[in-house]
């Protein structure tokens, strides 16, 4: 632990109570003009630290930044997030993360970002947020699965980000087929699902998911929101990721023990696509029916006009009013 996390964790421990610069270099073993500098280091990182004459120093606030550090602490996760990285800016965390896949970096590594310079969605769209107003990270994950079931991740993280959206605001939002979540038919979380895999087996997976946290709707493109509008007031981006990496790490241990039909019938509880007569676009083809909900692959069966159902694995929704 490096000196500026210690003194930091002295002043965590202290809770409301101030602690001298005297007893803080004593038990570093460091000058009381070290001990300043590190605090002085640390409010530049944005932590705000009060400073009292005859008292000392106490923690009063930590940065709206998504510190490895802060994220990680009494996360309490079995794998997702035992490894955290986080870049001020980053070309797509998605490809990050995808390269760490490939090196052979193991399960569970996170990486954040405040912004993203080529943030991407699914069909080639790209994904838009605000620097330092979302939560953008992307997570590698190893399922012995057959590359058919990756659609399962993509619909396993949709239902996380509704939970962990309901834990942090009580905020009831819904699941537009495969990877949108939307509150009133605007766009607040986007997943974008990448594999490495064989003919019959899964290298890894990278499950991207970008929120919009505490944009205001000037920021965001036509037809998004965020959870700060939403709710009406800011929101703790540190205490969102970690609910969100505990409610992914829950539900991955569910998805690799067998248990993904609790998974999807969680998902259609909150789908707004099921039963709505929709358009679904597929390389090279259109398909228009009613969406009849999901089965236990994760694929959407579409119930025609003529009254054949389809079974469509990927494509994009359009819901029709």
């Amino acid at each position: 632990m490096k000196k500026e996390d210690r003194v930091l964790e002295f002043l965590r421990a202290a809770g409301k109570a101030y602690v001298s610069g005297e007893k803080i270099s004593e038990r570093l073993n460091v000058s009381r003009a070290y001990v300043w500098k590190e605090i002085m280091a640390l409010r530049r990182l944005g932590y705000r630290i009060e400073a009292h004459p005859h008292e000392g120093y106490r923690l009063v606030g930590i940065p709206d930044r998504l510190f490895p550090d802060e994220i990680a602490r009494d996360l309490g996760t079995r794998r997702v997030g035992r490894q955290i990285l986080s870049y001020k800016e980053i070309g797509s965390t998605n490809d990050a993360a995808f390269r760490l896949g490939e090196q052979g970096v193991g399960e569970g590594v996170s990486v954040f970002a405040e912004h993203q310079k080529k943030g991407r969605g699914r069909m080639g769209r790209s994904w838009v947020c605000p620097k330092g107003k979302g939560v953008l990270v992307s997570i590698l994950l190893r399922p012995i699965l057959p590359p058919v079931e990756v659609s399962k991740m993509t619909l396993m993280a949709a239902v996380s980000v509704v939970r962990a959206v309901r834990q942090a605001t009580g905020l009831k939002l819904g699941i537009k087929w495969p990877n949108d979540i939307l509150a009133g038919g605007r766009k607040v979380c986007g997943i974008l699902t990448e594999m490495s895999a064989e003919l019959d087996r899964v290298n890894f997976v990278v499950v991207g998911i970008g929120i919009n946290v505490n944009a205001s709707a000037r920021e965001l493109p036509p037809g998004a929101t965020s959870l700060k509008t939403l709710l009406g007031k800011k929101i703790s981006r540190v205490e969102f990721a970690r609910a969100l990496l505990r409610e992914i790490d829950r539900d991955y241990e569910r998805l690799i023990r067998g248990q993904f039909g609790k998974l999807a019938g969680e998902w259609e509880e909150h789908s707004v696509t099921s039963g709505k007569h929709v358009i679904v676009r597929t390389i090279g083809r259109k398909l228009e029916g009613v969406a009849a909900g999901i089965d236990a692959d994760g694929a959407l069966w579409i119930r025609r006009d003529d009254g054949l159902q389809e079974k469509v694995l990927a494509g994009d929704v359009e819901h029709l009013r």
